[in-house]
């Protein structure tokens, strides 16, 4: 009789470690996949943030140079192409090549229908696989180019 006890008690923690040890396994893969998430979401409002700051820019500049300026903190920014390209780090502080997590690509396009008009497409790509995080397009009429 003790026999069979004994063998029960055995299947029984056997049963129990196998139920632990995939409730273990599901868990841990939510836990991965929430990281995964949050990583994610973490570079989107890093992203939205860093394009809406170069909206203001934009908005408050009247050349892409002095745009240049407004966003350059550090020699953070470049003008290649026409177009400005900045990068950041992945909490949004401003960084040099090499370092950056996040590159901003902002064009300014003079209206070919008006010269007041310029509009902007600003672009936040990740630096690790180049993919497209965020993209808000802006226009902003120049008061200085109607005269």
């Amino acid at each position: 009789m003790k026999k069979q006890q004994l063998t029960s008690f055995y299947l029984e923690s056997l049963v129990l470690i196998a139920a632990f040890v995939a409730m273990i396994l599901v868990l841990t893969g939510v836990f991965g996949a929430s990281r995964s998430q949050s990583v994610k979401a973490r570079d989107l409002s890093q992203a939205v943030t860093i394009a809406a700051n170069a909206a203001e820019a934009v908005s408050a500049s009247g050349s892409l140079e002095e745009a240049a300026a407004l966003l350059d903190e550090g020699g953070n920014v470049q003008i290649r192409d026409g177009a400005i390209e900045a990068l950041y780090r992945a909490d949004g502080a401003p960084c040099l090549e090499g370092d950056g997590a996040l590159r901003l690509s902002l064009s300014w396009e003079v209206s070919k229908s008006d010269p007041s008009l310029v509009n902007s497409r600003l672009t936040v790509f990740s630096q690790k696989d180049g993919a497209e995080i965020y993209t808000l397009e802006t226009a902003r009429y120049r008061k200085e180019a109607a005269a």
